[in-house]
């Protein structure tokens, strides 16, 4: 099992987007959405360590991590709970005209939240968000929901979805395996590269939690 998704690292990376562009492009990119903000940008330092540059975690985020995965370039922000699902990598996406992929393997944590999602969008997909295909077993407070929208991909287990269990219709494990399909090796540990880290130097008023505090939560 890698660090991220709900890996070792948790609950840092629960939630990771996959840009199918180079790490330039996307840092590029992001410091672009930010042209209105002072901006500190970290020299690039080795996976895994330099994930600690994500906590204490934030609401609202406040820094960024950008590293390449394979052929993928991987962005993670510090908001609290894993990370914000609906960062700025689908948005970064569509200005490049390239593929993006968010995927969140989040464990039970705080009074029965939990899920494993799977958002693929690119420029085939539904105007305006561009989304080809999404797959959603989420629990808040103990009660879990199903989503499921656009055309099945080639790869997909439709058996799984008939599941009783919602929980058993998409899990970790096939969560990966479809990233993998997809030609993203999140898996790999070895397939993340040196990352950089966007520090946005606001002001404004912001929760901050620290990892140890994250950790008391999930494992209560």
């Amino acid at each position: 099992m890698s660090r991220l998704l709900g890996g070792s690292a948790s609950p840092i990376g629960w939630s990771v987007q996959y840009i199918h562009a180079s790490p330039d492009s996307v840092l590029d990119a992001v410091r672009k959405v930010h042209t209105e903000v002072e901006l500190r940008v970290s020299p690039p330092r080795p996976y895994p360590e330099v994930l600690e540059n994500l906590v204490p975690f934030e609401a609202p985020w406040a820094r960024e991590l950008v590293m390449r995965c394979g052929n993928w370039t991987a962005y993670l922000n510090n908001f609290v709970n894993g990370g914000d699902l609906t960062g700025i990598g689908p948005a970064i996406a569509r200005d490049l005209d390239v593929r993006c992929v968010v995927a969140e393997h989040s464990p039970r944590h705080g009074p029965g939240h939990e899920g494993t999602q799977l958002w693929v969008m690119g420029p085939q997909g539904e105007p305006p968000l561009i989304y080809e295909r999404t797959l959603s077993a989420v629990a808040a407070d103990g009660r879990w929901k199903w989503y499921e929208s656009g055309c099945p991909l080639p790869f997909e287990d439709l058996s799984r979805y008939t599941a009783r269990r919602i929980r058993d219709r998409l899990d970790r494990a096939l969560l990966t395996r479809y990233l993998q399909e997809l030609g993203i090796p999140a898996e790999d540990d070895d397939a993340y590269g040196h990352g950089v880290v966007v520090q946005q130097l606001v002001r404004w008023p912001r929760r901050t939690v620290s990892l140890a505090d994250a950790n008391r939560e999930l494992n209560r």
